[in-house]
């Protein structure tokens, strides 16, 4: 196996098990080693996970949301079903091929994977396998590689890193609610009504699966060395929606990154000691048919979003006795802000964070509100470390905000984790993940929310909100 670059290992098998030549996850998400790769090669890996989030149900609510009292809000419960605090799940389980087109061109290739865990992918609205990627590379021309179909799109890192460099079994809450977009379908919605306390601007919709980072488009990318220094961009322009869904509106959505990487030591893999530093940009567009307070037919309303950001990562090594890593990054959107079903509270009233009904906490009401004005606007970030205490015990550490309507005083919530890990390397290809996350939301302009019962009720929500225990095992093959 040969090893490469900081950012390489998007995929992990097709990196361990071919030896794919690889330099940052462009190359490795949708490039073969030139001259070596074999036509087909098949590969995967699973992770089941067990998560505990304590099932705390909400109680000292007054006024409307009273009868809400002792029901659990969705976001202590264990998703994509939301029916329990505590839950074994095969949360991704991926098979794939890729490849180059041989006798055909040894400059042309492709890769499909499909996705048979349940997770917010696939689960949402009901448990449907599908397929994650699907593309093909044209290496023809220098400097300006070719790649078309459906993959991951050039975005933060948590979202573009793959499996191998993911050391935490959940999300960030920024990327969870921000980042990984929900696509909602052709239905028609209503506004949300004013006793919910979603305030002007919100529309009730129905939960979606989310886009996992991915799009239907067209990308442009290639990477550049220069000694210890590496330049990598992409430029794609996409559908702005999964194979699973049709574009969701009439224009299509544009993304964008470069990074640059300084290398030590000449050394290479997976996990190659170095830093690297990005910037990232995202115009999307979306469509939401409404219906109107008359009630007869509904208006179809095209919308505009952003999403844009900034991080680094430092690395000096990997499954090495003191290998260190720091990662930091910046995210920041506007328009299209979706209270999530998880995370929908709390806001007025206790209908939509609750998303159960008192005493039966498996049904109810589950609707999102989503926020599809220009103005709104959200801004999250993290700060994580690794250490290897020996060449296979890792510990972490990370810390998470999302503040998610910051344009909003009596909307606005602070969603704050910390998560402390350990992980054991059985081998490259296999480990043990266990992660401890204290969670906390905030409310910071209580007055702003409403009256004295509406206060009461939105701290009562945000107060239950519980720790979560996870425990996972990941194995390539």
């Amino acid at each position: 196996m040969k090893r490469q670059s900081l950012l390489t290992a998007a995929v992990a098998a097709a990196c361990f098990a071919t030896g794919a030549h690889a330099t940052n996850w462009f190359q490795l998400q949708g490039t073969e080693p030139s001259g070596i790769a074999a036509p087909v090669h098949v590969f995967g890996f699973i992770q089941p996970t067990y998560q505990d989030t304590g099932g705390t149900a909400v109680t000292g609510l007054g006024g409307a949301a009273a009868p809400f009292n002792n029901a659990v809000p969705k976001f202590n419960e264990v998703a994509p079903q939301d029916t329990s605090a505590s839950s074994f799940n095969m949360l991704r389980a991926r098979i794939a091929v890729r490849g180059t087109v041989l006798p055909i061109s040894n400059k042309i290739d492709y890769f499909i994977m499909a996705e048979f865990g349940d997770n917010g992918y696939t689960g949402t609205g009901g448990y449907t396998p599908r397929l994650t990627d699907a593309s093909v590379t044209f290496n023809e021309i220098p400097g300006m590689r070719v790649r078309v179909g459906l993959f991951k799109t050039p975005g933060p890192e948590e979202d573009l890193q793959g499996i191998p460099d993911f050391n935490y079994i959940n999300f960030t809450n920024v990327s969870a609610q921000l980042i990984q977009n929900q696509f909602i379908t052709g239905d028609a919605y209503a506004p949300a009504a004013p006793t919910q306390g979603v305030g002007p601007g919100g529309y009730l919709v129905n939960a979606a699966p989310i886009d996992a980072g991915r799009d239907q488009g067209v990308q442009l990318f290639d990477w550049f060395n220069n000694g210890p220094w590496q330049f990598a961009y992409a430029a794609m322009i996409g559908n702005g929606a999964p194979l699973y869904a049709n574009a969701q509106s009439n224009s299509a959505s544009y993304y964008g990154r470069i990074q640059e990487s300084y290398i030590f030591d000449h050394s290479k893999g997976p996990h190659q000691a170095g830093i690297t530093a990005w910037v990232w940009d995202h115009l999307g567009h979306q469509s939401l048919d409404i219906v109107p307070t008359s009630g007869l037919g509904y208006t179809r309303q095209n919308y505009t979003f952003k999403r844009y950001g900034v991080g680094a990562q430092y690395r000096s090594g990997f499954m090495t006795p003191g290998a260190v890593r720091v990662t930091g990054e910046l995210m920041r959107g506007t328009g299209w802000i979706l209270s999530q079903a998880p995370f929908a509270g709390p806001y007025q009233g206790a209908a939509g964070p609750v998303c159960g009904s008192a005493g039966n906490t498996s049904t109810g009401l589950c609707t999102e509100t989503l926020y599809p004005g220009a103005n709104n606007a959200a801004v999250g970030g993290y700060i994580e470390t690794g250490v290897f205490v020996t060449s296979h015990w890792d510990l972490e550490a990370r810390y998470d905000q999302y503040d998610r309507m910051t344009n909003n005083p009596g909307l606005e919530r602070v969603f704050k984790t910390t998560t402390l890990g350990v992980q054991y390397y059985i081998s490259p290809m296999a480990r043990i993940t266990l992660n401890y996350a204290i969670n906390r939301i905030d409310i910071p302009h209580l007055a702003a929310v409403g009256n004295t019962v509406a206060q009461n009720n939105a701290s009562a929500v945000a107060s239950a909100k519980d720790d979560t225990i996870a425990l996972q095992t990941t194995l390539f093959f």
